[in-house]
Formats: C-alpha cells, sequence, structure tokens
C-alpha cells in the first residue's frame, strides 16, 4: 500500500512562475489528511527549495540537489540525515576541463547560505532562464575555480553542447570514480549535467527518507518530469510521470498526468494514487 507520496518540484510541483498553485497544495493537504505521508525530491539546493518545504509544512526528511543532501526538519531545528561533497581534487579537473572546452560552468560551493553558485557570467543558452531565476543566488567572477575548497564542494554543473559534455566525460573516465555524474535536462544539441560526489542520485536520497521512516520502496508513490527522475521512476511502486515530461521518461511511467505543471497535474496524480490506494 501507498503510504509515501515523493514530489519533483521543477516541472512537477511548481509552475513555470516557480509557485505552487492552490489546487496542488490542497491535494497534498489532503493525501495527509488520509494518513500519506508527503515528501520532496529536488535537484534544487536546500537554498532554493527549503521554502517550497516549509509553506507545505512538511514533516519528514526531505531530498536536496539530487540526493546529496538530505535533511529533517525547518529553520534552526535543520538535522542533516546524510550529505555527500565532490572531492576537490575531482572537481579542479571537471573544472579545468570543460573550461578549456569553453563549456559553461556553475560552481556550487555551499549547502546552506546564499550566495552558493559562482560562474563566471549569465549564458545566452538555452539554460538562460535558469540563470535569470538564479540569479539572487549567483556570484558573477573572473575565477570560479578558487571557490573549491580543499574539503570538496556540492557539486559542479555544466551546461553547454552535450557533445561537448560527452567527450569531457569520455575523455576523464578514469578520474571519475567517486563522482556522480546526473544529466538534468536537454534542449536540443544542449544538455545540463551535474556533478556530485559518491552515493548520489534521488534513489539514494529517498533510501535514507524511506530507512528514516521504517519504509521501503513498495510503500512510494512519486512524481517527477525528468532526467533525473528517472532511476527513482524504475524502483519507486506507482512512478507517475507529467504531461509535460519527455517521452524517454513518461516510458517509465505507471500513470501519465494529463494536465502539466501549469495545469495542476500533481493534484491530478494525487487523486489518481489515492483512488488507487482506496481500492488496495
Amino acid at each position: 500500500m501507498i503510504r509515501l507520496i515523493v514530489i519533483d518540484l521543477d516541472g512537477t510541483l511548481l509552475d513555470n512562475g516557480k509557485k505552487i498553485s492552490g489546487e496542488n497544495e490542497d491535494a497534498i493537504r489532503l493525501a495527509l489528511d488520509m494518513g500519506v505521508a508527503v515528501s520532496i525530491s529536488t535537484g534544487r539546493s536546500y537554498v532554493s527549495g527549503h521554502q517550497y518545504v516549509e509553506q507545505l509544512g512538511i514533516d519528514v526528511p526531505v531530498s536536496y540537489q539530487n540526493g546529496a543532501l538530505v535533511t529533517f526538519g525547518h529553520g534552526d531545528e535543520i538535522e542533516i540525515i546524510s550529505k555527500s561533497l565532490l572531492e576537490a581534487s575531482r572537481a579542479r579537473l571537471i573544472y579545468t576541463r570543460a573550461r578549456d572546452k569553453s563549456l559553461n560552468i556553475l560552481v556550487f560551493y555551499d549547502f546552506f547560505r546564499l550566495p552558493d553558485i559562482s560562474t563566471v557570467g549569465p549564458s545566452d543558452s538555452p539554460y538562460r532562464e535558469y540563470y535569470r531565476h538564479n540569479k539572487y543566488r549567483m556570484i558573477f567572477e573572473d575565477d570560479p575555480l578558487a571557490r573549491i575548497s580543499d574539503e570538496g564542494i556540492p557539486e559542479i554543473a555544466l551546461e553547454g553542447k552535450e557533445s561537448l559534455i560527452k567527450e569531457l566525460l569520455f575523455e576523464s573516465n578514469s578520474h571519475l570514480d567517486n563522482v556522480t555524474v546526473v544529466k538534468n535536462d536537454s534542449v536540443e544539441e544542449h544538455a545540463f549535467y551535474e556533478f556530485f560526489g559518491p552515493g548520489v542520485g534521488k534513489e539514494n536520497g529517498l533510501e535514507h527518507i524511506l530507512d528514516h521512516l521504517n519504509l521501503d520502496w513498495s510503500s512510494v508513490a512519486y512524481i517527477g518530469d525528468n532526467f533525473n527522475d528517472l532511476e527513482i521512476l524504475k524502483k519507486a511502486e506507482l512512478p507517475v510521470v507529467m504531461a509535460n515530461g519527455p517521452d524517454e521518461v513518461k516510458r517509465h511511467a505507471a500513470l501519465v498526468t494529463t494536465r502539466d505543471n501549469n495545469n495542476g497535474g500533481v493534484s491530478e496524480a494525487i487523486n489518481s494514487i489515492l483512488k488507487i490506494r482506496g481500492e488496495e
């Protein structure tokens, strides 16, 4: 029986204006009232995602940055359930090789404080909206490499031509042990890839949540929309993909919503999940 609904943020729970609709919030309240726990699993960092968790009053652990950080609680009462850092030597190697290929590089150097991203400047790529939405988090500077501390960092992200990113991955393969690579998104020939420390992935972040709640995958319904949701969709008992998701992701869904993230798709998904749960 489904006892936990886990929801992605961008492209799923959030509309394109980065808001949670009243309809989606009401559906989450309904699930909670029926005794079903609700959590969030997002590629967003804590500093850009925790306000939504607080808005919903979620009282179970939450997974941030594709599972690199799992926390429980709010405000000054935050407990770190798990945390993974990208080793400094690996981060510096990725940075220098990406710079040599003229890829756009974002260095995420802090889990909890703003600003938390260093980059040379805003991009004119298909991901320009990402820079606009996250400008408040960014420092534009000539040498983001200097932000990579010896103890490691949460993440490096690369965006640009996917062929160049794949070339970098091939050339650096022998140096990428203890590095988790996540393809976040692609637009035509461009792509957005993220590089994390060992053991990172939305599915691993959810493992920590399940351990904390003493649940297993047979209890999980997951609602997502994109490539970084694939592994978790493959393991969830009831995988749901949004109407706006790519066809490659939809192939891994038991349910695909008829409504997208701008039109209450999560509300539709939750109501379907609760109906299936009631029939079990």
